[in-house]
């Protein structure tokens, strides 16, 4: 059990899972766009999907035994510390994205609340 706990902590390995994690993430999240016709499913698929991108974008971003970019504990350099950009991006974008979720679950219930239906092909049906 040892060696395959050691083996897991390998960052090549590391990295690999984190590729597949994000990967399966990304395609749930594209059956549920290209599969779903509710408009919340898609919403929140989409939301899936941009989750599979930042978990991929700060998963590249780090290597393994990495330390937060803070200098305490007697520490002078920023030697062996992570890269503070990318996760501040990422955050930013994480922000963002709860944000036009936010909006776009704010108008699917207005749209529901007018016309009754949460189906996407109702919508395509009344815009002709």
């Amino acid at each position: 059990m040892l060696e395959l706990l050691d083996w897991l902590d390998r960052p090549s390995v590391l990295h690999g899972l984190h590729l597949v994690g994000s990967l399966t993430l990304f395609v749930i999240g594209l059956y549920g766009l290209l599969g779903k016709r509710h408009l919340l499913k898609i919403l929140m698929s989409l939301a899936l999907m941009e989750l599979a991108v930042n978990l991929l974008f700060i998963a590249l971003a780090t290597t393994s035994g990495e330390t937060a970019p803070i200098l305490s504990d007697g520490l002078t350099a920023f030697t062996g510390m992570a890269d503070p950009v990318p996760q501040a991006l990422i955050l930013t974008a994480i922000v963002i994205g709860m944000a036009v979720l936010a909006l776009g679950v704010s108008l699917a219930i207005r749209y529901h609340r007018l016309s009754a239906s949460a189906d996407i092909r109702a919508l395509a049906d009344a815009q002709d």
